[in-house]
């Protein structure tokens, strides 16, 4: 039995390679924006990026549990925001860790009175946020009413 076998030559190589670089041009051209100049990222949020939703509901898509529970989605109403100005004083002091820092340090506290969340990443679902995870940690014991504090620490 022949094979059938076909030479690939350099010339060939280049051609393939040409044109999958001008199809993954082509598709990232006309994939959905996902960032709309009034969308945050998560590596541009600073403490003011937050400022106007303090005491408003930010929502958050719960993931699934290993029981096989659909995602469920939660809104936290943004209690209020740290901003970690101590810890930036002291690293201005070092010159081996100063200006390392994309922005300043800063966390967020979030409360609820729903369900508890369990401690991970959470995906927040704001439509003034790209959508992005979130490590949110309860921070206390809920209280008597029932209201849980959950904190996103940003570096």
């Amino acid at each position: 039995m022949a094979r059938n076998c076909t030479q690939l030559t350099r010339r060939g190589l280049l051609k393939i390679g040409g044109r999958s670089l001008l199809a993954a041009s082509f598709a990232a051209l006309c994939r959905p924006f996902t960032f709309a100049s009034s969308t945050s990222r998560l590596k541009d949020v600073t403490a003011d990026t937050f400022e106007p939703y303090l005491g408003s509901f930010i929502k958050f898509r719960v993931p699934a549990s290993a029981s096989g529970v659909a995602v469920r989605t939660v809104a936290l109403k943004l209690a209020k925001i740290d901003r970690h100005d101590q810890l930036t004083l002291v690293e201005s002091r070092n010159p081996a860790i100063r200006s390392k820092r994309s922005r300043a340090p800063f966390s967020l506290l979030f409360e609820s009175r729903a369900n508890p969340l369990s401690e991970g990443l959470h995906t927040i679902a704001h439509k003034d946020f790209a959508p992005c995870e979130l490590l949110l940690s309860p921070v206390c014991r809920p209280k008597a009413d029932g209201t849980i504090y959950y904190e996103a620490a940003f570096g």
